[in-house]
Parts: structure tokens; C-alpha cells; sequence
């Protein structure tokens, strides 16, 4: 355990394991105050957290860390599942179908609900080795590396969650009373996805590589792309605690790259996303582009999905082969 850990700090983080639930809420009530502790070790940290757990209570917080980093597991597969599931993102089966036997694994998790999200990734796959052309071909067609490719599937998905968390916590705010959503006790989580949606949208604006990519699969291009991303940095701004701001000549250079914004340029959007265990080939309502992004302060409210909630990819790099 790191000796800069409170008492408050350990107290919190072993009432989040000791109700622990295999939930979105369950989940990021450890998450957050693991990484109080650990920063982005805390899926590796976590279990050290039994050092300085009481006797009477070390059988029961072991038992739920295990359950809860199973579950973020398979939390990350499902999402990866949803996405290899998206008909207008390609990718190479070559490079999917040996991570399948430990996808298989991880979504087992769900019971029934993880068998069919698998059987439908198996699908997609066999439907992509028989039909190249529509996968490898397009994948590559704007000549960027494995990892370039991911970047900006990882910040599409960044996105995605993001709208889906900020909806699901403004809900979840007007069933505590009518909580403004920076008074969520969670609220550093979502400041945690702006800065790095803010990290990835910055290296996609400023490598020339990512033009053609963005032109084609980033509704309204690069114009609705720096429109989206001055919005999150105002947000991120207005909310973050100094220690997460970055210093002069960084907000500077975010400047430079942000530049000029097109005032009547629509909102980025990628279309569908599914909510907890929702069937991914069931169409979302498009949302309204009129209106512009919403602030983080003044999010529509909305009465929350039932299920598992949508879940939040781990950044990790892919290996170049």
C-alpha cells in the first residue's frame, strides 16, 4: 500500500469493496478510488489493498476485488465486442481472431447475454475472412499504421462513452435530489474521460496523417471535430482542479491546434451506441445537430436504462506486427 494512502482514503475504498456490486455504479466507486491511490496501476495495485484490510473483513474484500477486476474484464471486452460489431468500422480479422478464445472468456461474465454478443462477433469475423475486400482493403485505404488506426477508433469510442455517461449521470444526479453534476461524488471520473478525449483529439488535429480519415468517417469533418473539442476543453476548464490543468504554454499550444471555430458547423456524431446489453445492430435515435454540444452544466435529464451500463475501453496500445 503506498504511504501517502489516509485513513479516509483506505476507509472509502474498502466500503466501495465491501458493497460492491457487478454494476457500471459498483465499478466506478472502486475505479475512482483506486486510482486516488494508484493512478492508472490500479487494476495491478488493487490487491494490495488486503495489507491494510481488518481480519474480519479480508475474505470478503478479497473475494470482491476479484469480482470487480473480473468484471471490468469483461466490462472492456463487451465494448471491444461492440465495436468490432459496427458495420461502418472495418477492420483486419486476421489481427481480431486471436484474441478471440480470451474474448469468449471474458464475456462469460454476462451469462446468456455475453454468449450472443460473442456468437455475433464470431459471425462478423467469419463474414469479414470471406469477404476481404470490405475489411483490409478500406481499413487501409488512408495508408495509416495499426496504431494510427487505433488512435482514432480509440477516440471515437472515447466519445461514445462519454455522451453515454454524461446521460446516465445527469440521470442519476435528479434521483440524489437535483445534484448539479459537478457535485456528483464520481464527477473526477468524467473529468478523467475529458482529458483524455482532449489527449487523443489533439494528436488526431495535429498529424496531417488523420485528414482523410476524419474528412470521411468524422460526421462534418475537421471542422465539427475542432468545433467538439473546444467545447469538451471549456468544459474540462471550467471543472478541473489546477493540479489537472495543464501549464500556460500547453493551453497555448491546444490553442494553436483548436484554431478558428466554425460557428454553424454541425456536432460530430458516429451514430448508434449501445446501452448495456441493447442489441448493437439496434438503430439509436439521431441526435439533434441544431442545438450545438451541450454544456457539461446544463445536460438534458434524463430516466436512466436498465441493465448493465455502456463500459469504458482501457487504453492499450496495439502491439505493431
Amino acid at each position: 500500500m503506498t504511504e501517502s494512502a489516509t485513513p479516509e482514503v483506505l476507509n472509502s475504498l474498502f466500503e466501495a469493496l465491501l458493497a460492491y456490486q457487478d454494476t457500471q455504479e459498483g465499478l466506478m466507486r472502486v475505479r475512482t478510488t483506486a486510482e486516488s491511490l494508484w493512478g492508472s496501476s490500479w487494476r495491478q495495485q488493487l490487491p494490495s489493498a488486503l495489507q491494510d484490510c481488518p481480519e474480519d473483513k479480508k475474505a470478503k474484500v478479497k473475494a470482491n476485488i476479484d469480482r470487480a477486476l473480473s468484471y471490468d474484464r469483461g466490462a472492456a471486452a463487451w465494448g471491444e465486442a461492440v465495436r468490432l460489431l459496427d458495420p461502418r468500422r472495418p477492420f483486419d480479422p486476421a489481427q481480431v481472431e486471436p484474441r478471440l478464445g480470451e474474448m469468449q472468456k471474458r464475456l462469460s461474465i454476462f451469462g446468456q447475454a455475453g454468449q450472443d454478443m460473442f456468437a455475433k462477433v464470431q459471425k462478423r469475423v467469419a463474414e469479414l475472412k470471406a469477404s476481404p475486400s470490405s475489411s483490409v482493403v478500406s481499413a487501409n485505404s488512408y495508408k495509416l499504421t495499426t496504431e494510427q488506426l487505433w488512435n482514432f477508433d480509440h477516440f471515437m469510442r472515447l466519445k461514445d462513452y462519454y455522451d453515454q455517461t454524461i446521460s446516465r449521470t445527469s440521470a442519476r444526479c435528479v434521483h440524489l435530489g437535483g445534484l448539479e453534476l459537478s457535485q456528483y461524488p464520481y464527477f473526477g471520473y468524467i473529468l478523467d474521460l475529458l482529458d483524455e478525449i482532449l489527449t487523443f483529439g489533439a494528436e488526431l488535429l495535429e498529424n496531417p496523417v488523420y485528414e482523410g480519415i476524419i474528412r470521411d468517417r468524422y460526421k462534418g469533418g475537421e471542422p465539427a471535430l475542432r468545433k467538439i473539442l473546444a467545447q469538451f476543453k471549456k468544459d474540462f476548464e471550467e471543472n478541473a482542479p489546477p493540479e489537472m490543468l495543464p501549464d500556460e504554454d500547453s493551453l497555448d499550444d491546444i490553442k494553436k491546434q483548436l484554431g478558428e471555430l466554425a460557428g454553424n458547423e454541425p456536432e460530430g456524431d458516429i451514430g448508434p451506441a449501445p446501452d448495456g446489453f441493447e442489441s448493437p445492430d439496434e438503430t439509436a435515435s439521431p441526435r439533434s445537430l441544431s442545438k450545438g454540444p451541450v454544456p457539461m452544466g446544463k445536460m438534458p435529464q434524463k430516466v436512466p436504462a436498465k441493465g448493465p451500463a455502456p463500459v469504458k475501453m482501457p487504453i492499450k496500445r496495439p502491439v505493431a506486427g
